[in-house]
């Protein structure tokens, strides 16, 4: 077994308990005994997450086929931001909405509602912090990789750039009319480049 293919290994288990975690939150979601306020943005992020991790583990065999093993802890400080960022995507099943003099987890009987939970700040603060980090760290990887092959990616890196500054106004903003159509465009974007990565489109 060649070094890349114990590299792959293991950052196919990182994926995989992302994707785990991720799911895993959906169904708490779905129990018949919670109770829940709906809302199509956490739902839309979490989607674009997974599509995300797809991405990233779809292409990763080509880049550590070429990476050396300088390029070791990159890779696996992004991949582990790609699992946090899959964590932190929807609410754990104890998450209630902060209230003042509050003390104590509601249950799981409390309705839990997804709006407050996304425009909550920690939550702002911690998802698109989080994957504007991924989004980071993965670039600086990607990015020198192919600059030792004097193949640079431009319009990759300016729109991985756009997407960094488009997640960095939803963390300091909770405006509804500022989210919706950046998270209907980072969706597209990103499950466009899922479909180019996967299908050669």
């Amino acid at each position: 077994m060649t070094q890349p293919e114990y590299i792959a290994a293991l950052l196919s288990i990182i994926v995989g308990l992302g994707l785990t975690d991720l799911a895993q939150s959906l169904r708490e979601l779905v129990r018949p005994q919670r109770r829940v306020e709906w809302h199509w943005l956490p739902l839309l992020w979490a989607a674009t997450t997974f599509l995300l991790a797809v991405q990233l583990w779809w292409n990763s065999f080509s880049f550590l086929n070429r990476a050396t093993s300088a390029f070791f802890f990159p890779y696996l400080i992004a991949f582990l931001l790609l699992y946090l960022t899959c964590a932190f995507a929807l609410p754990d099943p104890e998450w209630e909405r902060p209230r003042a003099g509050s003390g104590g987890s509601s249950g799981p009987s409390s309705t839990l509602d997804l709006e407050a939970f996304y425009f909550s700040t920690t939550h702002r603060r911690w998802y698109f912090g989080t994957f504007i980090a991924f989004v980071v760290v993965s670039q600086i990887g990607g990015q020198t990789v192919r600059a030792l092959e004097s193949e640079p990616n431009l319009p990759e890196l300016l729109s991985n750039g756009i997407l960094v500054a488009g997640l960095a106004g939803l963390v300091v903003t909770d405006r509804w009319w500022i989210h919706s159509p950046v998270s209907v465009l980072c969706f597209l974007g990103i499950g466009g480049s899922t479909l180019d990565a996967i299908l050669g489109f």
